[in-house]
């Protein structure tokens, strides 16, 4: 028993090691995976090593997932610090037990039978669990450790965390919400239980049970950054600029590396007039991260605002970016390359979630370039459609209001 002590205080450590690093460009930013914690924990050659690589196979010829940047929120991995023990490290009163049983009447008891074929989490399941760059893959870990009844409750609960942000990373926002639900059962002091559990609910429309989320993972920890920055974004959504400022103000204080939180707040500031501070904010952004295409838009709208020359006045500014995904159509608007109606054509896509998302940032990221052209009419339209249609919570249809807030063209809240 106290070489299963030692492995599950190793696998706790690694994943609490995983759980802390810093989550700024999405919601779903890999971490390091668990890791066996000694030789008698690791997964075994030949066969074992085999279905590993086709797993892994598997996994890269699945539909990918969605992986643009969304500037949205802060998730973290929970530790799950627990697995069955192989077996080896079963208690030897329980093997001696076991052999008599064979023993007695050449077959296991019934009871015994029904154990044996129980289901039982695995070292790997517990470090498939743990990561994030193999969603189904962390879906079946997590639910086999989930499933397997001598899991302790707080390995339950890192589990029903991490597949609700594996969930949640593919959509399926309910059976997030259902595994929070579980994780905040099973500790109800888990701040980012609630946070998750709040962008969840806030990407269904649900903006009052978000903040309740919110409010909770705030309490029980007044200094989570990442909270205060989903409650900004609701509190943006409901048009409530002073008090979603301050939330950034709070965000960026307590995590001074947030490029979402720089991002965001320079969008509203910038939609206020407030343009010199917009400028501050989108540079500091664009200094944490050179390679975000995000970042660079944001940085040239900002400048060009403040009737400075841009960043991407040139195809040459693009250096660094990845110019042959998403969103490089709307950069090279920006760089004079093509014009808005490339953009919109390039933002089709045979998933239905991409191009909602694609035509989202196609109309409001063209408004933005109609504004700083002086086209103020085809800004307002783009905008007013970016407002109506992109995803709820998305931080382009939250900006397009707060731009037609300050053009005098007021909409419902995104």
């Amino acid at each position: 028993m106290r070489g299963v002590a030692l492995i599950c205080s190793a696998l706790f450590l690694i994943a609490a090691s995983a759980a802390a690093q810093p989550r700024l460009k999405r919601d779903d930013n890999p971490a390091p995976a668990a890791a066996p914690a000694t030789k008698a924990a690791a997964p075994a050659k030949g066969r074992h090593a085999r279905r590993g690589r086709a797993a892994r196979q598997e996994a890269a010829e699945q539909k990918p997932v969605d992986t643009r940047p969304r500037l949205k929120r802060d998730d973290n991995p929970a530790s799950v610090p627990a697995a069955t023990p192989t077996a080896q490290q079963q208690p030897r009163a329980r093997r001696r037990g076991h052999a008599a049983g064979k023993a007695r009447g050449g077959a296991e008891q019934p009871a015994a039978a029904a154990a044996a074929s129980s289901i039982k989490a695995t070292m790997r399941d517990v470090s498939l669990c743990a990561q994030t760059k193999q969603v189904d893959a962390a879906i079946e870990g997590c639910t086999r450790v989930i499933d397997d009844p001598k899991q302790k409750p707080k390995a339950r609960a890192g589990a029903y965390y991490n597949r609700g942000n594996a969930l949640q990373q593919k959509g399926e926002a309910d059976r997030a919400i259902a595994d929070f639900d579980e994780a905040i059962k099973l500790e109800p002091k888990n701040a980012n239980a609630y946070n998750n559990r709040g962008t969840a609910r806030n990407e269904k429309g649900d903006a009052d049970g978000a903040m309740e989320d919110f409010n909770a993972a705030i309490k029980h920890n007044a200094r989570y950054a990442s909270a205060y920055f989903n409650r900004a974004n609701v509190l943006a959504g409901k048009g409530d600029s002073a008090g979603a400022l301050k939330d950034y103000d709070t965000a960026i204080r307590y995590n001074r590396r947030n490029v979402n939180a720089y991002i965001a707040r320079g969008a509203l500031l910038l939609a206020s007039g407030a343009t010199a501070k917009a400028r501050g904010d989108m540079k500091a952004a664009a200094a944490l991260d050179r390679k975000n295409a995000y970042t660079a838009l944001w940085h040239d709208i900002a400048e060009r605002r403040a009737k400075q020359k841009g960043v991407l006045i040139s195809a040459k500014a693009t250096k660094g970016l990845d110019m042959k995904a998403w969103p490089a159509p709307v950069v090279q608007l920006f760089t004079g390359e093509i014009k808005q109606d490339a953009v919109l054509a390039a933002a089709d896509n045979a998933d239905a979630t991409l191009k909602q998302a694609h035509t989202c940032e196609a109309n409001f990221y063209g408004g933005e370039y109609a504004l700083v052209s002086g086209a103020r009419e085809d800004a307002v339209k783009l905008f007013e459609t970016a407002a109506k249609e992109c995803p709820h919570g998305f931080l382009e249809g939250i900006a397009a209001n707060a731009e037609l807030k300050g053009l005098g063209s007021k909409l419902g809240a995104n």
